[in-house]
């Protein structure tokens, strides 16, 4: 298997795409994707899609893919969910039953995957997926459920390790009221040391744009640090809002809150000295890391992301997964290829737990005063400011 993810690795590099497909498809396999393209969430999801649309013009360019002695390019068909439990459930159906499709891939959003998850197995297609963090995701014992990026609890180790260190406490929450916000904070709490005590936990729902009473009630506590666990449109918001108050708190964030694009919505005096988990450091000297980052920005002319990687390599794991099982249709097969899978990714090693769960590294990364991010975790490849 590793032979195999090498060889594709290397068919795929940058030289290589460029010099166009060697040898005319026989066919083309159709992998589904949900995501949200339209609704508050779109930006990230517009992550997702770029990450899934960047591997699958690689692998196509390069010459496709080869299965039981055919070559076959990619192709997507991609359902906008909308972050919305009904329309993931019937896109998730609709991906299996009509569209035919032997592996389905994406979802932003944790409720929403739950809901689809079932269907997979139903209809023995594998979902793949690549953003959604809430923990009890991969507790259903559902073999037919995959998740190539972090869970919570995994993500948020490093920032707890931070957080003990630094002795930020009483420590706040304001998250999401969600299976994700309320999962984030769960976790977070269980990994910090007795002598981290827990001041106020504030929720607010999709779409809330005041934060005022939350801002108050954070001040009030006392609170050395608060942890944002939101996406970048309400995380821009809290933190206008926190400092135009003057509340001078050390602000823990989100993978959302670590990209050029979240600092184009502030600016880097807001962002000061903030930290956040990171899945994908896009300027980390790690060769991997740059290969990726260099054809995301000449693709779509701004800086990658995490859920771009994650999604990216998604892409590759179908592939080799449809390779080692030796079909492009049958989902059962392809099922058992995925559980046995170690792939090396632009996000690191993928490799499934026996509940579906891969566990990639996870950085945390600091804002500079110039508007650059540092990597502070792991320690083996902290990095000064412009690494992050």
């Amino acid at each position: 298997m590793r032979n195999s993810t090498k060889a594709l690795a290397a068919s795929v590099t940058i030289t290589a795409m460029l010099t166009g497909a060697a040898l005319a498809a026989d066919g083309t396999v159709t992998l589904g994707v949900v995501t949200a393209q339209t609704g508050p969430l779109a930006p990230a999801g517009k992550f997702q899609q770029n990450g899934f649309n960047l591997a699958v013009e690689q692998i196509n360019k390069a010459g496709g893919f080869t299965v039981g002695g055919k070559t076959y390019e990619l192709a997507l068909k991609t359902y906008d969910t909308r972050c919305n439990v009904a329309e993931g459930s019937s896109a998730m159906e609709r991906l299996a039953t009509v569209d035919k499709v032997p592996i389905v891939l994406g979802e932003l959003c944790s409720p929403v995957a739950a809901a689809e998850a079932p269907v997979a197995e139903d209809f023995k297609v594998p979902l793949i997926i690549t953003v959604p963090t809430a923990g009890n995701l991969t507790e259903q014992g559902n073999p037919y459920f995959f998740r190539i990026n972090a869970r919570d609890t995994q993500l948020n180790q490093g920032l707890a390790k931070y957080i003990a260190e630094a002795k930020l406490t009483p420590l706040a929450f304001l998250a999401w009221n969600n299976d994700t916000g309320r999962g984030g904070i769960e976790a977070m709490k269980s990994l910090l040391p007795d002598s981290t005590k827990i001041g106020y936990v504030g929720y607010f729902n999709v779409g809330e744009v005041d934060f005022s009473s939350h801002v108050t009630n954070i001040r009030n506590s006392g609170a050395k640090a608060v942890v944002l666990l939101m996406d970048e449109e309400p995380g821009s918001l809290a933190i206008r809002q926190l400092r135009d108050a003057g509340v001078d708190i050390q602000l823990i964030g989100t993978l959302a809150m670590g990209s050029d694009r979240f600092l184009q919505r502030l600016n880097a005096k807001y962002l000061d000295g903030m930290v956040q988990y990171n899945a994908f450091p896009p300027n980390s000297p790690l060769d991997r890391i740059k290969t990726f980052s260099t054809a995301y920005k000449t693709k779509y002319g701004e800086e990658t992301h995490g859920f771009a990687a994650q999604s990216y390599d998604a892409i590759f794991v179908a592939v080799e997964a449809m390779k080692a099982a030796g079909t492009t249709t049958d989902g059962a097969k392809i099922r058992d290829a995925l559980a046995k899978l170690t792939y090396n990714g632009v996000i690191g090693e993928v490799k499934f737990d026996g509940k579906g769960q891969a566990n990639p590294p996870v950085y945390v990364t600091q804002w500079c005063a110039d508007g650059t991010r540092k990597v502070v975790l792991p320690a083996e490849l902290a990095a000064a400011c412009g690494s992050g």
